[in-house]
């Protein structure tokens, strides 16, 4: 059974299909093999409405990186990184910028195709090898998966754990730092070691047209710095996310002088600039609530799936054996994370591989006296974050679609990547042998 849904999930990877019709057609078949069908429904509808909430935290997503675009804080953003760009350390600069709007922007992917890709764009021009380049700003961008507030993977996780963000919080924010930390130190290291050239004429063409088109102010930047103090002082998520939506809603009607049409038809649709320079174009264009849609029914397919194994116990079989004689905080943490890579990797996607381990590992971090939210935190690190490495992985696909440079390229570089699953681990077992 688990090979037939592995195969099923695998097909939309290989025919470029969304994924939500690998779990549809999974559940169809774990459904014909229950026989308790009752049981099986209403465990279903219950893993559903655990999530309720997620569900739209997820529309609001889309509807706010519309936002960000329309009221101007992304085209101020960039503006005042043009405006520096020619006197800092790239690469490093690239890494932290993407790491910084990702946590408020809320999606990996979402970064990396907006201001991801223009700096992508401005480090080509300056000479920077791609490869090295597009691995600084995936390990950036994907931050976001990890750490934000408002990223559809983080609220999943911490859904599906039962606990609450200001928890996940605490628990996750030093491995992080660390990791970044780390990262910061490589790039910077690597960028001192290029030379690059900067065509400031063509900065500043796009900076004129930024200025024509957009309001730009630093005082649009207070909305970003809004959502971190609001997250780390203990505001809900949702109430955080209406609280943006509102906020950039009045900006961009008043301040940016969009019509209630156009921002009702971005805020469904997605954003789309029309500023005449196909480059700005090109990068301010995302968001919306219909393509959000897609995810929706992702993350729903995958919470009912879950269930459903459950239910069937089709995996325990796997997880008992891995998890045979695990005594130690330490060697938990480490079989947490090699469950929820495995499931990622044999699922093309991440929700699989938060969803499973979140719901089934809980009774062995109680048994072992361990927060919950070191299990959120463990799979943030591992099964989330190596999403981008795999060649065959949703999000690699979609990297490589929009820049053009192959997963074996930038792999080796996206190092917050590959220091994540150590540090996590390193992390557990230094605090618990104080402890």
């Amino acid at each position: 059974m688990l090979i037939l849904i592995i195969g099923l999930i695998a097909a939309c990877v290989v025919l470029d299909i969304s994924l939500f019709w690998g779990f549809l057609a999974s559940i169809v078949v774990m459904t014909l093999t229950i026989k308790d069908k009752k049981t099986a429904f209403r465990n279903t509808l219950e893993g559903v409405r655990q999530c309720k909430s997620l569900y739209l935290i997820i529309l609001l997503l889309g509807a706010n990186i519309s936002i960000w675009m329309s009221s101007g804080i992304i085209p101020t953003t960039i503006y005042y990184g043009f405006d520096k760009v020619s006197t800092v350390n790239f690469i490093c600069f690239a890494f932290l910028v993407t790491t910084l709007l990702s946590t408020v922007m809320g999606t990996g992917l979402g970064t990396l195709s907006t201001v991801g890709l223009a700096l992508f764009g401005i480090g080509k021009g300056f000479g920077i090898p791609e490869d090295m380049l597009l691995g600084a700003i995936v390990s950036g961008a994907f931050v976001s998966d990890k750490i934000s507030p408002v990223s559809a993977l983080t609220n999943l996780t911490i859904e599906v754990v039962d606990i609450d963000y200001i928890t996940y919080f605490k628990h996750a924010i030093k491995p992080l730092l660390i990791t970044i930390s780390l990262c910061t130190v490589v790039y910077y290291m690597i960028g001192e070691s290029m030379q690059t050239t900067i065509d400031t004429q063509l900065l500043m063409q796009y900076q004129e047209t930024l200025l024509s088109n957009y309001q730009i102010s630093p005082f649009l930047l207070l909305i970003p710095v809004a959502i971190i103090i609001m997250a780390i002082t203990g505001v809900r998520v949702l109430r955080n996310m209406i609280s943006v939506f509102v906020a950039g809603s009045l900006l961009t009607v008043f301040y940016q002088n969009i019509s209630v049409i156009s921002w009702l038809e971005s805020v469904i649709f997605g954003y789309k600039a029309n500023t005449g320079q196909m480059f700005i174009d090109s990068i301010l264009k995302a968001g919306g609530i219909v393509p959000m849609i897609e995810v929706l029914s992702i993350v729903t397919a995958a919470i009912i799936l879950n269930s459903l194994l459950n239910h069937q116990k089709t995996l325990d079989p796997i997880f008992n054996k891995i998890l045979h004689k695990t005594t130690t905080p330490t060697s938990l943490v480490l079989k947490t994370g090699i469950i929820s890579t495995f499931l990622t990797s044999i699922t093309c996607d991440q929700t699989i591989g938060i969803v499973v381990p979140a719901g089934m590992l809980q009774e062995r971090y109680k048994e072992l006296d361990m927060n919950n939210a070191i299990l959120a935190r463990t799979i943030s690190d591992t099964g989330t974050i190596i999403a981008p490495l795999e060649f065959w992985n949703v999000n690699s696909l979609i990297i490589v679609g929009i820049t053009g440079v192959s997963t074996f390229s930038y792999a080796p570089f996206a190092f917050l990547c590959l220091l994540s699953p150590i540090v996590t681990i390193l992390y557990t077992y230094f605090t618990q042998k104080n402890k």
